[in-house]
């Protein structure tokens, strides 16, 4: 097979303002389908442009270029750009015409850089008020506006030709602990699920949203065993044959403590590919994402590798890809 194409389940982060030589390579070499951008990588827009044109540029396919520029309190770039209320702003004012405008604008000026993928809406429902990882980043606690505001965002992105990602499936509105610290666990039942977290996610992929982005926790009545990041029920089964999303399935970063403390790096990218995910989020770490790649290609090599995944994930990448130049 052509190992050169293993990249494109891939979207890297990397640390500074300048994107570093070994990362450049690593683009060359195995043709990484994304890069992520945090605030430690920008300080002027003009800076920032100009480290996204020295990306693509070693890109023979180009890339995806993301970013959380949700709003509220999380935003990437703030300097000399439009930065707009949080989600909940908008949706305790039921103001439609307002979350369009705000996502609208942010894609307008985030295409002017370069990015081509931001990763937003939040379409988590808000049910536990002490959910400090969420907060604000939601529209709300009333399922049904928040799959309507979410709606809205994704469409205001998309008319600007930046892709969108609903986020975090298959819901963690009601969770105590936050997925960067530690492994949560949601005890609720699948009825729930369905009745509350599922629902903006079904507007969503009824709206063609581009990206889902999974998260790193255990819902023990959907999966008992593994987190959602981990698991072929709830990426495969149920997100896929059930809700019937035919776009790019990411995870949410691999190198947060509730995966890295309680997962070996390798394996665990490993299966959360087989369990159904398109790409694979690895923010940080030089060292640690070479690794990864390295894996994946031994597996590659030693016809280990689940060609079948590796197709349909691929076909999906380029996929969109192809809209993006289109």
């Amino acid at each position: 097979m052509d190992y050169t194409k293993l990249g494109q389940l891939f979207s890297l982060g990397y640390q500074g303002l300048e994107p570093p030589v070994e990362l450049l390579n690593l683009i060359q070499k195995y043709q990484i389908g994304g890069v992520i951008l945090f605030s430690a990588n920008i300080k002027t827009k003009e800076r920032l442009k100009e480290s996204i044109e020295l990306l693509q540029a070693k890109a023979e396919i180009p890339l995806f270029v993301m970013i959380d520029q949700e709003g509220g309190r999380i935003n990437r770039i703030t300097k000399d750009f439009p930065v707009y209320r949080s989600n909940l702003f908008y949706g305790d004012n039921q103001d439609k015409e307002g979350v369009y405008k705000a996502y609208s604008q942010t894609a307008r000026e985030l295409k002017k850089l370069g990015i081509n993928v931001n990763l937003a809406p939040v379409v988590d429902v808000l049910t536990n008020s002490s959910n400090t990882v969420i907060g604000d980043r939601s529209f709300g606690s009333d399922p049904t506006l928040v799959a309507e505001l979410g709606k809205i965002a994704i469409q205001a992105l998309k008319a600007e030709r930046v892709l969108a990602c609903a986020k975090h499936f298959p819901g963690i509105g009601d969770i105590s602990d936050d997925p960067h610290s530690s492994l949560p666990f949601n005890h609720n039942s699948r009825e729930r699920f369905e009745k509350i977290d599922f629902l903006p996610f079904k507007a969503a992929i009824s709206h063609e949203v581009d990206f889902i982005m999974s998260t790193h926790v255990i819902s023990t009545e959907l999966d008992s065993e593994f987190p959602a990041t981990l698991s072929k029920k709830i990426c495969s089964d149920i997100l896929r044959k059930e809700l019937n999303f035919k776009g790019v399935l990411i995870s949410d970063d691999m190198q947060m403590k509730a995966m890295r403390n309680n997962f070996p790096l390798e394996d665990a990218c490993y299966r959360a590919f087989e369990a159904g995910h398109d790409m694979i989020l690895l923010s940080e770490n030089l060292d640690d994402q070479i690794k990864v790649l390295r894996h994946f290609e031994k597996k590659s090599k030693d016809n280990k590798l689940n060609l079948s995944r590796f197709s349909e994930a691929t076909g999906r990448i380029l996929a969109l890809k192809g809209k993006i130049r289109s």
